[in-house]
């Protein structure tokens, strides 16, 4: 698993996807908030990361990607796979800065 510190959070190793920034835009649309795709749409642990708490009673927003993943096979060889992951997004409106101690 992946650890995030306040720099690596805002990084992305697959880049950005179109159907999932359309997705993201009709969301925060539907909303009422004005969220931009990889700049304001984060999981809960990148919100963390980044200083942030996802507010009590919101509602995150599903996404379909792929994960690679390293499997061993019978040989012994270490092979790289990409699996099908679910993955939960919350926007800027959803979260706020964490209080001291948390």
């Amino acid at each position: 698993m992946t650890q995030f510190t306040s720099e690596t959070a805002r990084t992305f190793e697959h880049g950005e996807s179109i159907p999932h920034t359309v997705l993201l835009a009709q969301t925060a649309q539907q909303n009422g908030c004005t969220c931009e795709a990889y700049v304001d749409w984060f999981t809960y642990r990148r919100w963390s990361a980044l200083g942030f708490q996802v507010q009590k009673g919101e509602k995150g927003t599903k996404l379909s990607v792929f994960r690679t993943v390293e499997k061993t096979d019978a040989k012994g060889t270490t092979v790289k796979k990409s699996v099908p992951w679910k993955s939960t997004v919350f926007c800027r409106c959803q979260v706020k800065p964490k209080e001291a101690g948390q």
